[in-house]
């Protein structure tokens, strides 16, 4: 099973993907740890990655085909996978339909005013990268002690929930027209959601 996970900012769509990892065997594929590997490997396509990185341009449709096809032809052994940040506009998804070809998308449906309101009282471990309720100082996995992101303040909120909006509604529509698409209620606790994302791909 191939899940294309697309959200927007605050719907703790990663804490859901850590937990269908942890409870289904499942393995994230999250595009921009693919691409600072890639950036990191002596090859052709690291070049072109790492000068596009490090100017810190759009990915091109062909690079985002070449990653995607380099992940399924390393791991040919991963049963379900989950392709994180992977499509989020329509180019993206003409890739996506050209290498994966047969992929579930999951939409975590939240509104902008809920999503502002997360992502501006979050918390997050700078250690493993998760995200955790407002007013949570400590990691009660890891005993780590948690912080608030830099970019978490209202100007960089506003345009990263301006960017999808611009973006990836868009491709919301397409999909919803053209596209095998679950809808995930986002505006609930974290079991909630992930027991609604359980239920909706048929796991057991």
């Amino acid at each position: 099973m191939k899940l294309v996970f697309i959200w927007i900012q605050g719907s703790w769509k990663w804490t859901q993907a850590r937990l269908l990892e942890e409870k289904y065997d499942f393995k994230l594929f999250e595009s921009w740890t693919a691409l600072r590997n890639i950036a990191k490997e002596d090859s052709e396509l690291w070049k072109i990655v790492k000068e596009t990185i490090e100017a810190w341009n759009h990915v091109s449709p062909e690079i985002v085909e070449n990653i995607m096809v380099d992940i399924l032809e390393n791991k040919s052994d991963w049963k379900n996978a989950i392709f994180d940040g992977f499509v989020r506009n329509i180019w993206n998804k003409e890739s996506a339909d050209k290498v994966l070809w047969d992929y579930t998308v999951v939409l975590f449906q939240l509104s902008e005013e809920k999503a502002r309101e997360r992502l501006l009282w979050r918390m997050y471990n700078p250690k493993t990268s998760e995200t955790f309720n407002a007013w949570t100082l400590i990691d009660p996995e890891t005993w780590d002690k948690l912080e608030k992101r830099a970019d978490d303040n209202e100007k960089a909120i506003e345009k990263r929930i301006d960017l999808y909006i611009e973006k990836a509604l868009p491709l919301v529509t397409e999909y919803r027209k053209t596209w095998t698409m679950l809808e995930v209620n986002a505006d609930q606790s974290v079991e909630d959601v992930f027991k609604q994302l359980v239920e909706k791909l048929n796991l057991k």
